[in-house]
């Protein structure tokens, strides 16, 4: 989505929407990415209406170095873009030697954006 790929802009992270592939240029990940899906629901009902929708943010930080600053930057830009926290969790994995933080993010949408 348009306004995840702008809200995470600001962190100069390089962000890919579902998984980060390897490609002829870039054969192997980079030292640190974030990969996203979204998840949307109707929310908000008038009369009968519809009105909003809910958008959730599933949100993973691949870092192979201590990823607290960029997961410090990543809440910085997603609250300076509307969205909200709603959770976090974090792991290790000892064969790819990457830290892995996943977050996931709400926001709200109205009908007419």
């Amino acid at each position: 989505m348009r306004i995840v790929q702008e809200a995470l802009a600001p962190t100069g992270i390089p962000t890919f929407a579902g998984a980060w592939k390897s490609t002829q240029a870039n054969p192997t990940a980079p030292e640190q990415y974030i990969v996203y899906t979204t998840m949307v629901t109707e929310d908000e009902h008038w009369d009968d209406e519809f009105r909003q929708y809910r958008v959730y943010v599933y949100l993973n930080l691949w870092s192979k170095g201590d990823p607290t600053a960029a997961v410090r930057e990543i809440r910085s830009a997603m609250r300076l873009a509307g969205f909200g926290f709603y959770d976090e969790t974090d792991s290790y994995n000892d064969d790819t030697d990457y830290h892995l933080v996943a977050a996931t993010w709400v926001i709200y949408v109205h009908d007419t954006e």
